[in-house]
């Protein structure tokens, strides 16, 4: 052949004969490349002549020449090195070339001759369906793979044929890694997971007839000893997985060889990218480690299907499952010294406890491991920490315990992440140790056991077995929580829907929760349409809250004030659109008990003792032309009984009184004109409420959540929940973004009855840290700037409990609570509350930086109050509807 080639170029014999040396080192080193056969699948005197074709392609354009370059390690000292590389990488691209077309060539037989034909025998079958699911991901992927090599190597080629220079970017082993990469990984990813079903039996079992009656189909892929000792289902999944592995090792090979240098041509890292060959090396040795770890992992956990039995493969079997370990091959038991009794499984997803015909699976995303000792045998065992359980695995070898231990560990991470190590199990691209699975982690689980969350399913994040962090909970009547976890149960902040029984439509509750109840500052959106904005204690209203339907409803009412388990208990307001009234005054198991004062939209005022939500005994009543009664009254506010009338005039009537209806007030008494005048003014100077409701038991309920905020240090994590009212229910933004429009299109008689003179162009002020900013203001100057500014800020503590003072103070003598009558008692409540805060804050500020007595501080503190509650009363049901001041000069107060 050498010499055949050699007459077929040149006839001048002699030319030849003058340089039989240069002849003889080229036919040395094409017998020192005959370690390298698998890089090209020719026959040797083809790639030894193709060889020498080039040798003297080479002489014959430099005849002068006494030497040339070898195909991969002869080179010529006077020849320029950059060219001795670029031939190197023509040569390997051509090596590749070559290998590729076979490849592809090998391809297309076994997809004509064999992949087509199993699928057409693929027909739909209910009891195979898996296993066709797979056969056709695996020709997907076969023919990506097709694809893509034919491409690469088309692309490949035509660079060769253009004749320019050749480099490491023009090799798509090097430049196209990644693609190459995902493109073998994801097709034994496929082939793995139709050998774990069983997809080679299924699919003998379909196409044996058509094998028998086509043998050659099958036979040219294998060896004589092969189609001797195969099986139909052997010989389908040798065909499909070894010619496509063995082009991995053509890869690896060509790139070895581009990683050596001759001796003559050393490697340069800049010219000849030694590190990107290096690294592509790296990848495809890899590349092989990881494609014979899959198929042992596939291997094994085919075995252990068959030894399971049809039943429990059924229940525990799928494609992408893969057995990680074995009881049987390292031993640990659920009992110490009981081995043998149950069978544990490690898979890659789940952790299996087969116990006689019990099946017990846990998932490894919320499942933890932990080493424990064991006193009594000096041994470390596992202890495994599940949603529901906590068991123990025990080992007699300490060296099963490590290897449960490590690989449990290693499940987890790779669980966790969503993908297996790659290249190797355990191990990292860079060789590099994986991290230890997080106790901290976002997982979903469905509760199973009896308890408050049988069948809820939990989504969200995780520590030790325990809901822990952010997360939703959904229970089967459809209650659903979306929030803050601590410790397994709901804490913190977090949204609550709950369905109403036998009706549509859901309760939304907001807000902060502890040890998974209720608890502090929330908003409730009823399906009725009411919201309650307050404070809760064990999934009850308690404390201060407002209750309010809303105000489109044709019946609409608002009830500001204390409650207790759930029900209206202590000081509130209640008014009520559908009887035109507004109650004042105490409650007691959602009823009016006590004192209280009833306001009617016509102006008339009650003032008496009620009793289970009814008017009782003696009482006063004042009417809008100041004509007074006192005397009895009935349940329903009618006067009968013992009284004294007294007109506006000044005129009075003492007696009986009675009315029937259509008859209307009757009265058996003593007329009295005397001293008419001033009776008429002290009727209409009368008020109401200042001594039978104090001051000081008003409303005590805003103040608790304050003080208690102070107790617990101030801190921005607890001010929401002890004075959260800033907070607003959707409902309630919507109906404030109306109104705001509305006050727009209105004039500024229509404004709020109650307002508060802030100054504007300056900025919130939010809080920090309270206490530490109060206590740090040494100076009184200082001290009044911050809190005018804290005032000013509905961000801050200050400005939030200011709001709420605002709050009731517009809920109680605004609207129908609008009356002269009531002044009095407006003018103390405004006091207390400045006094509240005074009292509040006073621990607080520093005493260095008093330079007067208490007095002065307290008249100090006072005045800054007094500033921020210049607020206009205007009273729409009195007749004359005068503004009046509520804090005329400091001296009222």
């Amino acid at each position: 052949c050498f010499y055949s080639v050699a007459g077929r170029l040149l006839s001048e014999r002699e030319w030849w004969k003058s340089r039989a040396h240069i002849l003889r080192a080229a036919w040395d080193a094409g017998r020192q490349r005959q370690d390298t056969n698998l890089l090209d699948p020719r026959p040797k005197q083809m790639r030894i002549a193709d060889d020498f074709a080039h040798l003297t392609a080479s002489l014959m354009t430099n005849p002068n020449r006494l030497s040339c370059s070898a195909v991969w390690t002869c080179s010529s000292p006077s020849a320029p090195e950059e060219s001795q590389l670029q031939e190197k990488w023509r040569i390997a691209s051509r090596s590749l070339v070559e290998a590729e077309s076979v490849f592809v060539n090998c391809l297309s037989d076994i997809n004509t001759s064999v992949l087509q034909h199993l699928l057409y025998h693929n027909t739909v079958d209910q009891k195979w369906q898996v296993q066709m699911k797979q056969l056709l991901q695996l020709n997907e992927r076969f023919q990506a793979l097709w694809d893509q090599t034919g491409k690469r190597c088309k692309a490949l080629q035509q660079g060769l044929n253009a004749g320019g220079p050749l480099g490491p970017r023009d090799l798509y082993l090097v430049s196209s890694i990644t693609g190459v990469q995902e493109g073998y990984v994801q097709y034994f990813s496929s082939f793995t997971s139709l050998s774990v079903v069983g997809g080679f039996d299924y699919l003998a079992k379909k196409t044996s007839s058509y094998w028998k009656k086509n043998k050659d189909h099958l036979s040219k892929f294998l060896t004589t000893s092969q189609k001797a000792e195969n099986s139909v289902s052997v010989s389908l999944f040798r065909i499909l997985h070894e010619r496509i592995r063995e082009q991995v090792n053509q890869y690896t090979l060509i790139l070895k060889h581009l990683c050596q240098p001759g001796d003559q041509v050393q490697l340069n890292q800049k010219s000849t990218g030694a590190d990107e060959l290096s690294e592509a090396l790296r990848v495809y040795v890899d590349l092989q480690s990881h494609i014979s770890q899959v198929l042992d992992e596939a291997s094994h956990t085919k075995v252990l299907w068959k030894s399971l039995g049809q039943k429990l493969t059924d229940v525990l079997r799928s494609p992408e499952r893969r057995l990680r370990e074995d009881s049987r091959s390292a031993p640990v038991s659920l009992s110490p010294g009981k081995f043998g009794h149950e069978r544990i499984l490690l898979f890659d997803d789940v952790l299996v406890v087969l116990q006689g015909s019990d099946i017990h699976c846990y998932d490894l995303t919320t499942l933890w491991v932990e080493e424990t000792d064991d006193a009594s045998s000096e041994r470390r065992n596992l202890k495994l920490i599940t949603p529901e359980e906590i068991f123990m695995l025990y080992s007699q070898e300490a060296q099963h315990e490590v290897v449960w231990h490590w690989k449990i560990n290693q499940s987890l991470r790779q669980c966790l992440c969503g993908k297996r190590d790659y290249p190797l199990w355990g191990k990292g691209s860079h060789s590099e140790t994986p991290s230890s699975p997080p106790a901290c982690r976002f997982a979903a689980y469905t509760y199973k056991n009896e308890g408050r969350l049988k069948n809820a399913i939990y989504e969200g994040y995780w520590n030790q077995g325990k809901p822990h962090g952010k997360g939703t909970l959904k229970w089967e009547d459809e209650r659903n929580y979306t929030g803050d976890f601590k410790d397994g149960q709901e804490h913190g902040f977090g949204v609550c829907l709950i369905p109403r029984l036998g009706e549509e439509g859901y309760d939304c509750y907001k807000g902060h929760w502890r040890e998974g109840k209720m608890q502090r500052y929330g908003i409730c959106e009823y399906s009725n349409n009411m919201v309650y904005r307050g404070y809760f204690k064990d999934n009850l209203r308690h404390g201060f809250g407002i209750l309010e339907s809303s105000r489109v409803d044709s019946s609409s009412i608002r009830y500001v004030g204390h409650w207790e388990n759930d029900k209206k208990h202590g000081y509130g307001v209640l008014e009520s659109t559908d009887s035109g009234e507004t109650y004042i005054g105490m409650w007691q198991e959602d009823q009016r008990q006590g004192p209280g004062i009833v306001v009617t939209q016509s102006g008339l005022c009650y003032e008496g003792t009620f009793h289970c939500d009814k008017l009782t005994g003696k009482g006063v009543l004042l009417s809008e032309d100041n004509a007074l009664y006192e005397g009895e009254f009935t349940e329903d506010l009618q006067l009968k009984g013992k009284g004294k009338l007294t007109f506006p005039n000044g005129y009075t009537i003492e007696g009986v009184f009675s009315s029937t209806f259509g008859n209307g007030l009757q009265a058996n008494g003593v007329l009295k004109t005397a001293g008419n005048d001033v009776t008429a003014e002290n009727a209409s100077l009368l008020q109401l409420g200042v001594d039978s409701l104090p001051v000081f038991e008003r409303w005590q309920g805003i103040f608790d959540p304050f003080m208690e905020y102070l107790r617990t240090g101030a801190t921005d994590e607890s001010e929401e929940a002890f004075v959260g009212f800033h907070v607003e229910s959707g409902r309630s933004l919507r109906k404030a973004v109306n109104e705001e429009v509305a006050a727009q299109n209105q004039s500024d008689t229509s404004l709020p009855y109650l307002s508060c003179n802030r100054k504007s162009g300056e900025l919130p002020v939010k809080n920090t840290d309270f206490i530490r900013e109060l206590k740090s203001r040494w100076d009184s100057d200082q001290l009044q700037q911050y809190l005018e500014k804290s005032f000013q800020s509905p961000m801050h503590p200050l400005g939030k409990l200011l709001k709420t003072q605002v709050l009731v103070f517009r809920a109680t003598y605004s609207g129908m609570g609008a009356n002269k009558h009531l002044l009095s008692m407006a003018q103390e409540e405004v006091k207390s509350h400045a006094e509240k805060i005074l009292e509040l804050i006073t621990d607080y500020i520093p005493v260095s930086h008093r330079t007067g007595s208490q007095e002065d501080v307290t008249r100090y503190v006072e005045d800054l109050f007094l500033s921020w509650y210049s607020l206009d009363f205007t009273c729409p049901g009195n007749a004359h509807n005068t503004p009046l001041k509520v804090l005329n000069t400091i001296n009222v107060i």
